[in-house]
């Protein structure tokens, strides 16, 4: 049960062609010159025959929530460890994709033959084990392009049994409101899961799940704010979430060193109004995280590098940390570049 509550509830590479062309020392013949201006003209047809790169999707929450841009082809792999204080242990590893697709067209409709428009994914995949008990957990965020639902977010996780959990987000008749469910096995036929009915409540614009909140990130670094806060659904209860900037430091990782690195701190608390009386500290975010989350995130881009926290164990009395650090990415924005361990001593 220990990387259950560790991995339980825890992305773009374009290619350029450079075509170079050496004269003579003077002046080319007439034929070469004319042979050197069909290649150039050939060339700038395929340079302007090439698509254009599209920027990365944008999501508008509403309110004064800020926009998140969503990469369209991001890959970044992270390993797991727990740390006791006496000792570290590797767990797992976790991959967290960013991608962007048309929402295919349902076969039921004729009309319109088109996509209804774009659709934005965010995906967190966790696998390990830890002594005789194994995972393998996804979570999954997808931002429709339609009022109901216009956030998707899905969780599948599988030990012993496969348990699932599914929040929606969106305009329904007209009202902002979030939809929970999750699975049980009470009624349902032996070595079965059956879903329990959903429970629908009010939620204020802007409203985020999980994996969005946590992109978020990027959002306050590229903006160079010190602080934002927005409503977070999390099952069916309300929490107001701050991202709040804190110190830089220099962390090392396998991919190279990042010199430039600026803490975050995901701070929970109640949203103002809401029943429950759960404090903080029961808050449980990405990676079993109870608590404050703590991510260390590339100055530039708010890519993270680094997130911590800690996780209960032995029936939620003890906790211990659990430290994830980036392994290997690729599809990342411009100017996310560790300094490789062999070009370390050239840097200043």
């Amino acid at each position: 049960m220990l990387l259950a509550a560790s991995l339980f509830t825890v992305i773009q590479c374009w290619m350029r062609f450079l075509l170079e062309f050496l004269c003579g020392a003077l002046a080319l013949s007439a034929g070469q010159a004319a042979q050197a201006e069909a290649v150039a003209q050939e060339a700038g047809f395929q340079e302007a025959s090439a698509p254009a790169k599209k920027p990365p999707f944008r999501f508008e929450p509403g309110a004064e929530v800020p926009a998140l841009l969503i990469p369209r082809e991001e890959k970044l792999v992270y390993k797991a460890r727990l740390d006791t204080g006496i000792f570290s242990a590797l767990v797992g590893s976790v991959t967290q994709t960013c991608s962007v697709m048309d929402q295919p067209v349902s076969l039921m409709v004729q009309q319109p033959a088109a996509s209804a428009g774009e659709v934005a994914s965010i995906q967190l995949y966790a696998e390990g084990s830890y002594f005789l008990y194994s995972l393998e957990s996804t979570l999954e965020t997808r931002i429709l392009p339609q009022q109901w639902p216009r956030l998707l977010y899905t969780a599948l996780n599988k030990s012993s049994q496969t348990r699932r959990r599914e929040i929606l987000v969106g305009t329904k008749d007209g009202a902002l409101l979030s939809s929970y469910r999750g699975d049980t096995s009470k009624g349902a036929p032996a070595g079965t899961r059956i879903w329990r009915p959903a429970k629908e409540r009010a939620v204020p614009a802007g409203t985020l799940d999980m994996l969005t909140a946590v992109l978020q990130t990027r959002t306050l670094i590229t903006g160079k704010a010190t602080e934002i806060a927005f409503p977070l659904i999390d099952k069916d209860r309300l929490w107001q979430l701050k991202l709040q900037r804190g110190e830089e430091r220099r962390i090392e990782t396998k991919p190279g060193t990042f010199f430039d690195v600026v803490e975050v701190v995901l701070a929970p608390e109640p949203y103002p109004g809401e029943a429950f009386a759960e404090k903080a500290a029961q808050f449980e975010g990405v990676f079993g995280i109870n608590g404050t989350i703590h991510l260390w995130v590339e100055k530039t881009t708010g890519v993270a590098v680094r997130i911590q926290g800690k996780i209960p164990v032995a029936n939620e009395t003890v906790m211990i940390g659990i430290d994830v650090v980036l392994d290997s990415y690729s599809g990342t924005p411009e100017g996310f570049a560790p300094v490789p361990a062999e070009k370390l001593g050239q840097k200043k």
